[in-house]
């Protein structure tokens, strides 16, 4: 059996395996940590985390303020602080939370629950789009989209146009689109 012309090299093999060792390892730096703040998906109040409160994890899932939305966690980029009007979509692309601000936008919670999101807000870009966005975010997406969207009640000549923060948020994950009044 012949040796690979490397290994028949004077110490050709030998050196770069020898090179190869000697080599410092790179260190792996780790994706910096978002800083993310807790919400309730029905009054949109912010609150300190429960390691703060000291309360154990997950005895607090229930909003204290207003007794009806459930705790969630996103960036706070994508939810700078409370009274906001949002809409929770699940990972199946359904409205699972709407918030009271949010209701006078694109409609009242009750009819909108499980619905989904086309049935509330269209993309002024592309549908596929939105609904890319949407799902890659209750994926476990780490970034912040933004997209252009109109309610779909208000459809007409000069629907109102939205700009919309889509991000991941959860438990369970899920995406939180965050609605304002787009700057025309």
């Amino acid at each position: 059996m012949a040796l690979p012309p490397t290994c028949r090299s004077a110490g050709g093999f030998i050196a770069n395996v020898t090179a190869i060792a000697q080599t410092a390892a790179v260190r792996a730096t780790p994706p910096p940590r978002v800083e993310r703040t807790r919400f309730c998906t029905r009054c949109a109040v912010t609150v300190a985390e429960p390691e703060g409160q000291g309360v154990p994890f997950g005895f607090d899932r229930v909003c204290t303020r207003c007794g009806m939305g459930v705790l969630l966690t996103a960036p706070r980029k994508a939810l700078p602080g409370g009274g906001a009007a949002f809409v929770v979509v699940t990972r199946e692309g359904r409205i699972s939370a709407v918030s009271e601000a949010a209701e006078a936008l694109v409609g009242e919670e009750p009819g909108l629950l499980g619905m989904p999101i086309a049935s509330a807000l269209a993309s002024v870009e592309s549908e596929e789009l939105l609904a890319r966005q949407v799902a890659r975010a209750a994926g476990a997406g780490r970034e912040v989209a933004e997209a252009t969207v109109t309610p779909v009640l208000q459809a007409g000549e000069n629907p109102t146009r939205l700009s919309a923060r889509i991000a991941g948020c959860g438990p369970p994950r899920a995406a939180l689109l965050v609605l304002e009044h787009a700057a025309i």
